[in-house]
């Protein structure tokens, strides 16, 4: 009897057990998730936060603790903000590895303290060790900015190598700097590719030498791809020798002072010019390095190879100025007027003013 009893007590209470476990139905969330990323260089940054509203309520004290009292803040609602970077990188000039961290803040008067912690997955700050458990603790000044109804992370004030991510929640914005070594990240990674699919494409090899030799960096090794581009893997498996790759070894071999071996390399390759906008430019570099003598033997072949692009003679204006010969500059610029579009007239009198004046082109 008891038995029967105690079986229909538990069909009773069962469908109030049931209702209050944890489900995994999906709703609507009242402060919903956000995931955003940016690429700086070649390093990935995201902010993964669940966006609390303002809801009338005044935020600063009695919604999120000031002073790290009783605990930190997690910059968000719910698990504490997740801030994840690819590479190494500098936060406010201060190194923090590549890894992905929890993001809490102290709010103090004046300033805050942004907390990067080695636990990724905390919910809340309620267990946050602020001793051990920080990898990276930095101070940011907060600035009052228009009303954010929702918790919301900006990226703004890109450069090549850095970017600002700003905390921005009712009245307050809180940004701080976020900085990568260009260089090294990314010749880093071109490392890694270059071992991997992209290994017997010509193109790849000759794109990462050309990074390097356009920022200066790097150009021993940039030579040895500009090499492999050219010649191939094992075997000369894939090997291109083309007007790109050979200008390209070229302009390294000059910036590395290696002259005699730079025009040798681009004589070979003026004969292989094929593509008048892309091996313009080529020849501007040319102009742009000093290289008086070679920028006019380029620009001459591009004229007999090219006799109705306009702006292959106003190439050959700045390398016959280069070469000191003011009069054919001018004659190459009349040719240019008489073919270039109208909107470049007034660009063009400043260029034969210049050369008038013998200033710099």
């Amino acid at each position: 009897m008891k038995t029967k009893i105690i079986a229909a007590l538990a069909l009773l209470v069962c469908p109030f057990l049931c209702s209050a476990q944890y489900h995994s139905l999906d709703m609507p969330q009242t402060s919903p998730k956000v995931i955003e990323s940016q690429r700086l260089g070649i390093t990935t940054i995201a902010v993964e936060y669940s966006s609390p509203k303002v809801n009338g309520r005044e935020i600063w004290g009695p919604v999120v603790p000031m002073n790290g009292d009783p605990i930190p803040w997690r910059v968000g609602a719910n698990m504490n903000t997740k801030i994840a970077f690819s590479t190494d990188v500098t936060i406010e000039g201060q190194p923090l590895p590549a890894g992905s961290y929890g993001l809490h803040a102290i709010p103090l008067k004046g300033e805050w303290a942004l907390l990067f912690a080695k636990n990724d997955n905390l919910w809340g700050s309620y267990y946050l060790d602020t001793l051990n458990g920080v990898a990276l603790r930095v101070k940011v000044t907060p600035q009052e900015s228009v009303h954010s109804e929702q918790l919301d992370f900006e990226f703004k004030n890109r450069t090549d190598s850095t970017l600002q991510l700003a905390i921005e929640w009712e009245k307050i914005s809180v940004p701080f700097t976020i900085e990568v070594d260009l260089n090294k990240t990314t010749i880093e990674h071109f490392r890694y590719q270059l071992k991997g699919a992209t290994t017997y494409a010509w193109e790849a090899w000759d794109a990462a030498a050309q990074w390097c030799l356009n920022r200066n960096t790097n150009l021993e090794e940039a030579l040895s791809w500009s090499q492999r581009s050219i010649t191939g893997g094992y075997g000369g498996y894939a090997a291109n020798s083309n007007f790109t790759n050979l200008s390209t070894q070229s302009a390294i071999l000059w910036s590395l002072d290696r002259k005699k071996e730079a025009d040798e390399i681009m004589k070979k390759a003026i004969p292989l010019m094929n593509d008048a906008p892309n091996d313009y430019w080529v020849g501007k570099r040319m102009s742009d390095q000093g290289r008086a003598k070679m920028s006019k033997l380029f620009f001459d072949q591009m004229i007999a190879s090219f006799p109705d692009v306009w702006y292959v003679y106003l190439g050959a204006v700045r390398a016959e100025y280069l070469n000191g010969n003011s009069k054919k500059a001018l004659q190459r610029l009349n040719k240019t007027r008489a073919m270039a579009p109208a909107n470049y007239k007034e660009y063009l009198d400043g260029l034969e003013a210049k050369i008038n004046k013998g200033e710099t082109l």
